[in-house]
């Protein structure tokens, strides 16, 4: 997940970086006890509860487990090879990493309003665990991190919508997206939380802004099944399959200096801010090299996510992800690779029932492949506003978490095609 929100529409100059998160918050984050409790017993946090159901992983690597605690306290939110490893650990050693959510405000997202994503502190953006160095890996080598398990230490995550990013923000490299509000519909791109000031009739349907929250159910250690979606607009109900990973691989980057985490390869082809869904349990992802024993480090939780988590968050949450170590010695690639066990591992998830009503699948033609990608998004979300009941803000996040993005061809000159598809057998 990334997630930046600008004042760009209003002043287009700042950036706002003031989150006031008041008494639960600071019980949830600040207040969490800084000592990792015994493995036994998980990790303490007021207002989250312990995370023992996770702390045993499903199949267990043989030996110890080293527990690197990025839950009670953000160990870096920058990339920088500079930073001393918060642990060092031999090839074959597993090591599990307590990670917070994207955005670290915790159970505060279970209260969070449109008004207040406005205003959170985007200076914190990715809290992540590491890093974690590896004996014997060097510049030149590839690490090979292969993942063992995942799984959330709360029973809740959430989607974020504003105005800025996303497929139809206005803090966009596109030459018209600061006029995205005046262009797109106010659910995907204006800036003012619930009604529209001005509108008339103002109890017009869709007349709201993009500030937007919307929560998902499941429980601890949860690792299959479905997530619980109940519409905050409409009410309107959804089983979205799970498939956890980190939207935060990544290990130190390949030069000097400190690096923000939204974008991946931000420095080399270190990985980072990926959001790949595929990179479950199972998948052994290939970084190369650039610093002395790597330095691995995780974060960005993702219960469940579709490809191109096109309104810029997925089902954000806490997490824990157990991993082991491997070195390639002397070989160079230069961005991350993997083998992964399933091309789509959310449709894995899917029953029989669901499978059976099939998927609604929407296009996007033309010589562009990003305003492609917008067209076939645009034509999903109003099918599934028309078709489905949902809100367009619904809808949004449902493409976001349960809608895949696809190149469908590249060759037919002068038209790329772009596809997306969301299961039907979803919706209740």
């Amino acid at each position: 997940m990334c997630f930046i929100h600008s004042d760009h529409f209003m002043s287009r100059r700042s950036f706002i970086q003031q989150f006031s998160v008041g008494t639960a918050a600071a019980a949830a984050i600040a207040g969490v006890g800084g000592t990792l409790a015994a493995a036994q017993e998980g990790v303490p946090a007021p207002g989250v509860g312990r995370p023992d159901v996770v702390i045993p992983v499903v199949d267990p690597p043989a030996g110890p487990v080293t527990t690197v605690d990025g839950f009670s306290r953000v160990l870096h939110n920058r990339w920088n090879q500079d930073i001393p490893a918060a642990a060092t650990v031999r090839e074959g050693q597993a090591v599990q990493f307590l990670c917070r959510d994207a955005l670290d405000i915790g159970t505060a997202a279970t209260t969070l309003t449109p008004s207040g994503v406005l205003t959170l502190d985007l200076a914190k953006v990715h809290p992540l665990t590491g890093p974690v160095a590896v004996e014997g890996a060097k510049p030149g080598d590839i690490l090979e991190v292969e993942i063992l398990d995942v799984a959330p230490l709360v029973d809740f995550g959430y989607v974020v919508i504003g105005p800025a990013l996303g497929l139809f923000g206005g803090l966009r490299p596109d030459l018209l997206a600061p006029f995205n509000q005046f262009t797109e519909a106010s659910e995907l791109s204006d800036p003012n939380p619930g009604r529209i000031p001005g509108a008339i009739p103002a109890d017009q349907p869709f007349n709201g802004g993009a500030p937007f929250v919307q929560l998902f159910t499941f429980d601890k250690g949860q690792r299959t099944g479905f997530a619980g979606f109940v519409g905050k607009d409409t009410g309107k109900k959804a089983k979205i399959p799970l498939a956890p990973f980190m939207g935060v691989y990544g290990v130190a980057p390949l030069r000097k200096g400190m690096y923000r985490t939204v974008p991946p390869n931000v420095s080399g082809g270190m990985g980072g801010n990926t959001d790949i869904k595929q990179f479950v349990k199972g998948s052994r992802i290939q970084f190369p090299v650039l610093a002395e024993g790597a330095k691995f480090s995780a974060g960005d939780g993702h219960m469940a996510q579709g490809d191109g988590e096109v309104c810029v968050t997925a089902i954000e949450t806490l997490m824990a992800v157990t991993c082991t170590f491997r070195i390639i010695r002397d070989t160079i690639i230069e961005s991350p690779r993997a083998i992964v066990p399933a091309a789509d591992p959310t449709d894995r998830g899917l029953t029989p029932e669901m499978r059976a009503k099939g998927y609604y699948h929407t296009t996007g033609v033309g010589p562009d492949l990003m305003d492609d990608a917008k067209k076939a998004v645009r034509e999903m979300i109003d099918w599934l506003v028309r078709a489905e009941g949902l809100s367009l803000h619904e809808a949004y996040a449902i493409c976001s978490v349960a809608g895949d993005l696809k190149i469908s061809e590249v060759v037919d000159i002068p038209n790329w095609v772009v596809s997306m598809t969301v299961p039907r057998g979803i919706f209740e």
